[in-house]
């Protein structure tokens, strides 16, 4: 086992085997589950979800980089909506026999198992669902499908970013995204349709994860 600590970015990586580590403050700022996914993507993604499910843990998100050879895994346990460095490795170690035993992928392919981090990406109405009530930061194409505030506000929007509290959803497919946004001292009611989203994740108060 390797411990590695990048101080640039405050990160702290594990790596077993393959590649197993576990992104504790810093993941990157950003495939989902139910995305359309072909070729070795999809048989990779399918051989990955049926063993995350047979372990008890939610395969939280998937991305496969064909061009570098790198597949990354998140993983979540359903009852701390997190995973730990023990998580990670007993996964990796589930997946192995998948890499060692089917020909058709490369061998030389680095598996990536972690955590979804504080800063988890959100890209399905599932990952949402289980954000209400948290703050989260939603960065937006056009204008939202609603807002409550001034001229300033609206001004303010222009900035195609929203940072506040996930309230409600609603609809099926373009789902709409209500969020409760800070502006001031004062919270200004948003809603933003799914299809709008181009990046959506958490942004918990550092101060508060401090204390």
């Amino acid at each position: 086992m390797i411990f590695k600590i990048n101080p640039d970015t405050n990160k702290t990586s594990f790596r077993v085997k393959l590649c197993c580590f576990l992104r504790v403050v810093f993941p990157p700022f950003f495939i989902a589950k139910n995305m359309e996914r072909t070729g070795i993507e999809k048989k990779l993604f399918n051989a990955c979800d049926q063993v995350i499910s047979s372990e008890g843990y939610q395969f939280y998100d998937f991305e496969y980089f064909a061009s570098q050879k790198i597949m990354r895994v998140f993983i979540m346990d359903p009852e701390t909506n997190s995973a730990d460095l023990d998580d990670c490795v007993k996964i990796d170690r589930a997946l192995t026999p998948i890499f060692e035993d089917n020909e058709w992928i490369p061998e030389d392919i680095v598996l990536e198992v972690s955590s979804p981090g504080i800063y988890r990406k959100l890209k399905t109405k599932s990952h949402y669902e289980q954000s209400l009530g948290r703050r989260v930061r939603v960065k937006f194409r056009g204008k939202p499908f609603s807002f409550e505030g001034d001229k300033k506000f609206e001004k303010f929007l222009n900035g195609k970013v929203v940072i506040g509290t996930l309230e409600s959803l609603s609809g099926d497919e373009n789902f709409k995204i209500n969020i409760s946004c800070e502006f001031k001292d004062i919270v200004c009611p948003v809603t933003i349709e799914q299809e709008q989203v181009i990046r959506a994740q958490w942004e918990p108060h550092l101060h508060k994860l401090k204390n």
